[in-house]
């Protein structure tokens, strides 16, 4: 069954995804607009 998100919702599931990559995580959406905590932790990822 799809799960319909808003705003925050999507924010705190994109921020779990990104902390529990381990090797690898692709995002495709045109739809996305990263905030400034999930800027952090992408950059925090790829260094």
């Amino acid at each position: 069954m799809a799960k319909f998100l808003n705003t925050s919702a999507t924010n705190y599931y994109l921020e779990e995804l990104i902390k529990a990559a381990r090797e690898q995580l692709i995002i495709i959406s045109p739809f996305l607009k990263f905030n400034d905590r999930i800027r952090e932790l992408l950059e925090d990822k790829t260094a």
